[in-house]
């Protein structure tokens, strides 16, 4: 009515009507926004994408962008979680199953299902987890712990109802080789047509559950580790190898040259004694894990005649040392912080360290010393299972160089629950 007084309540309950639709299309919009940058990350990388190449595939200008991301880092951080939330709704369903065995079954099952299905478009791009360790201190904080809850759930879901305390560090180690067989798959998956997705699961669990090795075959000791001298502090090796354990700790960001000179008590002109730049340092460093994963598979070569032996002689040799002082090798997640024209080479390089882990399994066949299954789908979960060995002390607490193989190797050569 006209000349009436509107009291404050109904103008609050007008302002909550217009706010509804507002406040739905904020969210709508925020969520374009975090699946668009899901895909620029994972193309270009975080340290590589922008907001600026974010708003542009998202047709927004920066000051919009900015409207519902202040900071990259925030939004880096909500593409994260946004990942987790959607992995977590899958691996939930596997919880459901009877006995471990189906559980897995139904975990794998999930996880292609949602690989399948972003290909196809029916899903929205969610982000790759390799660049969690580039998240500042404050969203580390928020996001790790919802990435450990997915750890916890791949667990509950291999935990059998005889399992004992004593049982924890075999469950965790090999919780571990799951989950990392399944997250990093995503590296190789797009290697296969979208059809072939039925088919590559199916060898993939045929691996997961029956290994590698034929039946009834035994595997030779590991050969004694020799006793590896630290590097002198003021060496090039000293350099890459603080390098390499901050990036895989704390993401390319995190390993500044202060922390690297600090680690080795070192000043910051030694470190430019060495590499010229810290856009070098990714390139050093993996040259470094290259020429380790390549010296390795010489050696296993070299030392044994039957292909299973020279693939587990390898990837022990290789996932042991990552327990040592001698160091880790640098994490694959690490070459998205160097630019695409260098990162197609240096794939290439690790592609044909993979393809050497497939011809083992290949030859094993031949031989007889290894079960039929498909090659190429074995090298690539070799590969994995040796560069996920460097995380592996922080998801299982007691593994060291002494039981690492028993632990985290065998399980690809005999199976999950050999």
């Amino acid at each position: 009515m006209t000349g009436a007084r509107v009291s404050r309540a109904e103008l609050s309950e007008h302002a909550m009507e217009v706010d509804r639709p507002q406040t739905a299309r904020y969210a709508q919009k925020r969520e374009q926004i975090i699946q668009t940058a899901a895909r620029q990350f994972n193309t270009l990388g975080v340290r590589g994408a922008t907001l600026e190449d974010i708003g542009r595939d998202a047709g927004m200008n920066l000051t919009s962008i900015r409207h519902y991301f202040r900071r990259k880092e925030d939004l880096v951080a909500a593409a994260f979680q946004q990942s987790i939330a959607a992995h977590a709704v899958r691996f939930e369903r596997a919880r459901e199953g009877d006995n471990r065995e189906e559980r897995v079954r139904c975990l794998v099952r999930e996880y292609f299902d949602m690989r399948r299905s972003i290909r196809t478009g029916a899903s929205p791009e969610v982000m790759i987890f390799g660049d969690m360790r580039s998240l500042n201190e404050q969203h580390a904080a928020e996001v790790w712990p919802r990435y450990a809850d997915l750890f916890r759930t791949v667990r509950a879901i291999m935990q059998s109802p005889d399992d004992t305390y004593e049982h924890r560090l075999v469950l965790n180690a090999r919780a571990h080789f799951l989950l990392a067989q399944l997250i990093r798959s995503v590296f190789w998956l797009p290697s296969y047509p979208v059809e072939s997705m039925e088919r590559v699961e199916r060898m993939f669990l045929d691996i997961l559950f029956n290994g590698l090795a034929a039946p009834g075959q035994g595997l030779p000791e590991p050969a004694p580790e020799e006793a590896t001298q630290a590097p002198r502090q003021s060496s090039l090796e000293s350099f890459l190898l603080a390098a390499t354990r901050l990036i895989n700790e704390q993401g390319y960001r995190g390993a500044s040259v202060e922390r690297i000179a600090a680690e080795l008590n070192r000043t910051k002109g030694a470190f430019y004694h060495h590499v010229e730049g810290k856009g070098d340092l990714v390139v050093a460093c993996f040259n470094r894990t290259l020429g380790l994963l390549q010296d390795a598979q010489r050696q296993a070569v070299a030392t044994e005649s039957a292909g299973l032996a020279q693939a587990y002689a390898a990837v022990s040799a290789l996932v042991r040392r990552q327990q040592t002082p001698a160091g880790p090798l640098l994490r694959n997640s690490a070459l998205m912080s160097v630019d695409i024209a260098q990162r197609e080479t240096m794939q290439r390089q690790m592609a044909q360290v993979v393809m050497r882990f497939a011809d083992m399994a290949t030859d094993a066949q031949l031989d007889g010393s290894g079960r039929l299954c498909d090659a190429r789908i074995a090298g690539e979960m070799l590969m994995v299972t040796v560069s996920s060995a460097a995380q592996l002390k922080g998801w299982a607490n007691g593994v060291n160089a002494e039981n690492a193989v028993d632990l985290f190797v065998r399980p690809m050569f005999h199976g999950l629950f050999a």
